[in-house]
């Protein structure tokens, strides 16, 4: 029986390297045989391991500093592979190689390439308060107190006509139960018409300092000149009696 093909018993375990399965004395016997074939071999075993591994993985969600950290490392990675010593044919194809290897892996990762846009944060209400503060036309009240119990109630109310949006920020509130009650605030716009347009309804939860309520306007909005807080049934009231006025703030 002939001696086996030396570049066939490497081609043969070149195959099981890029499937992961070789033994120790394998990987020892690829290491003696890989100097001399190595040039020889195609690239064909890789592509096909990494076929398999994307269409046989699920893929999965990764904290933004691990993103951060696989697109920091791709420019690297392409650089130190096209340093290496090779032949020829080897020196062409490593390079893009490991570009491509790295941007397999941001596609099984669901991660986006480093010089794609990022998609902005979402604002907390917050911030979207402190953003419509700064916009141009932003029209700012000052709440009063209106009844005896809620004396202590401080607060502002920033709406921009243009946007049809504005937020509440309030404080020293009191912690209602909305199963009995809930706040609801209604704006005065004498252009629109004569009764005020419902607000939207809203609660205060034990250990708000400071709560910041987004204006849920159920109609357009132009020039309002007040906007009134009361206490309701729980849902809100279509139309207010105005039994408990709860704040003021008017121009």
């Amino acid at each position: 029986m002939s001696a086996p093909n030396p570049y066939e018993r490497f081609e043969e375990l070149d195959a099981g390297r890029a499937l992961g399965d070789l033994s120790h004395e394998e990987v020892l016997e690829w290491n003696e045989l890989a100097p001399k074939h190595k040039s020889e071999a195609s690239l064909d075993f890789d592509w096909i391991s990494m076929e398999l591994e994307l269409k046989n993985s699920k893929p999965c969600s990764l904290s933004s500093s691990l993103v951060a950290r696989l697109n920091d490392t791709i420019p690297a990675f392409t650089s130190k592979n096209s340093k290496k010593e090779s032949s020829p044919m080897m020196v062409s194809i490593i390079p893009w190689l490991g570009w491509a290897t790295a941007a397999c892996l941001l596609v099984f990762f669901n991660l986006p390439f480093s010089d794609s846009p990022q998609p902005s944060p979402e604002l907390t209400v917050t911030q979207k308060l402190e953003v419509l503060r700064e916009a141009p036309d932003t029209q700012r009240l000052d709440f009063s107190p209106v009844s005896d119990p809620y004396v202590k109630i401080t607060g502002e109310v920033v709406w921009n006509d243009e946007r049809q949006e504005g937020y509440m920020s309030l404080a020293n509130l009191p912690v209602n139960d909305p199963s009995k009650n809930q706040y609801q605030l209604w704006i005065v716009d004498p252009e629109r018409d004569e009764f005020p347009v419902d607000g939207g309804v809203f609660d205060i939860s034990a250990g708000s300092e400071t709560a910041v309520i987004p204006i849920r306007n159920a109609l357009q909005i132009s020039k309002p000149d007040a906007f009134v807080i009361t206490l309701e049934q729980p849902g809100g009231v279509v139309k207010s009696k105005q039994e408990v006025v709860v704040a003021l703030a008017k121009s």
